[in-house]
């Protein structure tokens, strides 16, 4: 195990299965592991899937990989830092990949945001990360875990926590649970086709930049007054006073529309 990659391996038959009861993994699906370590999750997908694409950083765990698997047609190890890997390559033509990982906590978010800029060739993404991570990922409008990396996920995709692991069930043992997560893309872009997403991340990330601060406090920085902020969250049932993580996607490009209009009428008169 090497620290530096963040390498916590699974070895536990009862969580292999209840991972391949949810992952729904067929004959004709294609998977991208990220870090398949000692290949405890690739035996598996393996033996389910059409074809295994598996990006591993670790030069001592190629050997292995390699003699474990070396007969597999279906399976082709990639001796490559993942974040490094030129995805669009392996992507090429490709619909509906699936993705399945437990990936280092220390890179969680990078990785997510490069599988979704490949959201057109990605159906389904099954993680394993740090269960605080997870309940950020997954959270409602109201929760004290809503956040711009909230926002940033469910964007593009539906998200769920699907169950808890406990650091015992990783060796070496973390400091931290972890908690298994599925975030299954929106081919429809149902929020895409509303707002682009520069738009919608500008608006955002100036919004979430002071978190004790509300929503109106933080747009004065976008030109606009507290009092015309406080007005358009009233007419969206909210109070003036309102914060960023009291709004799901939704609500939020509701919000943008209407100061855009308001911004629109002001320059105009």
């Amino acid at each position: 195990m090497k620290k530096k990659y963040g390498q916590n391996f699974l070895s536990d038959d009862e969580l292999l299965n209840k991972i391949f009861e949810i992952v729904s993994i067929g004959k004709n699906d294609e998977v991208i592991e990220i870090g398949p370590g000692l290949g405890f999750l690739t035996e598996t997908l393996i033996e389910k899937a059409k074809y295994i694409t598996a990006f591993e950083i670790d030069d001592d765990l190629i050997p292995i990989l390699n003699k474990k698997f070396k007969n597999k047609k279906n399976f082709l190890l990639v001796h490559e830092d993942f974040m490094e890997a030129n995805l669009e390559k392996f992507l090429e033509n490709k619909e509906n990949v699936k993705v399945v990982a437990n990936i280092p906590y220390y890179i969680t978010s990078p990785i997510i945001n490069k599988l979704l800029k490949f959201r057109k060739n990605i159906s389904e993404i099954y993680l394993m990360v740090q269960k605080e991570v997870a309940e950020r990922i997954t959270s409602e409008p109201r929760s004290k875990n809503m956040s711009l990396l909230t926002h940033g996920v469910q964007f593009y995709a539906e998200t769920e926590y699907l169950f808890t692991v406990p650091k015992e069930k990783f060796d070496p043992v973390p400091k931290v649970d972890s908690a298994f997560l599925r975030i299954a893309v929106l081919k429809d872009e149902k929020y895409e086709k509303q707002i682009s997403e520069e738009e919608y991340f500008k608006y955002l990330k100036i919004s979430f930049s002071n978190k004790r601060k509300s929503i109106g406090n933080n747009l004065m920085e976008l030109g606009f007054s507290k009092e015309t902020t406080g007005n358009i969250l009233e007419k969206l049932g909210k109070t003036k006073l309102a914060r960023t993580e009291e709004f799901s996607v939704q609500e939020f490009i509701d919000f943008v529309k209407i100061l855009k209009d308001k911004k629109k009428w002001e320059n105009k008169n």
